[in-house]
């Protein structure tokens, strides 16, 4: 008899679990047709960048979010969006291409110049954001959400990921970029900081060639 209780109760979990999972992923279908989740309503910002710890962030300051065993949705993190200024067109690779990790990959076109940004992952462009084409912005406005570059395929998604930054160990990162970026700033020119140090905004603009292509080389690593 209990033997027999026991498989009812399981058998009735299992049944709801399957009932809510469906109407979540109906949710997730209707409210997001990019077809991922959305990220935690709390954002979690750190020196002053959202950083959603569901994300793993390349050096270069692009982020990844797997989707499933082989394939994730990649965008750029707050840190290069600020860092570029708002996007006035995008430059994406072509659904099919393959993209090697580290090396330059997207192109943002900014007034004050644009910058490359590399791939975080190896893999095979699967899809590119249909919106940005008419949307450029979005890259910039809502790079979590909206604005994600593409969708790519790994071969080896496991070992890419290890070589990506998450939790303490992405804190701990953004920190020490926003404070070398404070000091990049402060020695080639205060025309480009607030009262109080904060970055004015576009401070790409007040800078000339040379330095923007520095300030890339060194936080874009492109």
């Amino acid at each position: 008899m209990t033997v027999i209780l026991i498989l009812l109760m399981v058998s009735v979990f299992v049944t709801l679990d399957y009932a809510f999972g469906r109407k979540s992923a109906e949710t997730v279908t209707a409210d997001n047709p990019d077809g991922f989740l959305p990220l935690a309503a709390e954002p979690v910002w750190v020196a002053g960048y959202q950083l959603p710890e569901e994300l793993r962030f390349h050096p270069g300051h692009t982020w990844v979010r797997p989707l499933s065993a082989d394939t994730v949705v990649v965008g750029i993190d707050d840190f290069a969006r600020r860092l570029t200024g708002p996007a006035t067109s995008i430059g994406l690779p072509e659904a099919g291409s393959r993209l090697a990790a580290g090396r330059p990959a997207f192109r943002i076109g900014t007034a004050g110049g644009g910058a490359d940004l590399v791939s975080p992952l190896s893999g095979e462009v699967l899809e590119v954001n249909p919106r940005l084409g008419e949307q450029p912005g979005l890259a910039t406005d809502e790079p979590y959400g909206r604005g994600w570059l593409v969708k790519l395929k790994s071969h080896d998604l496991a070992s890419g990921l290890r070589n990506l930054m998450g939790g303490s160990l992405a804190r701990r990162w953004t920190e020490d970029a926003r404070a070398r970026l404070d000091m990049q700033l402060v020695a080639l020119s205060g025309s480009v900081l607030q009262d109080g140090g904060e970055p004015v905004a576009d401070f790409a603009q007040h800078l000339n060639d040379e330095d923007w292509r520095r300030l890339v080389q060194e936080f874009l690593l492109s």
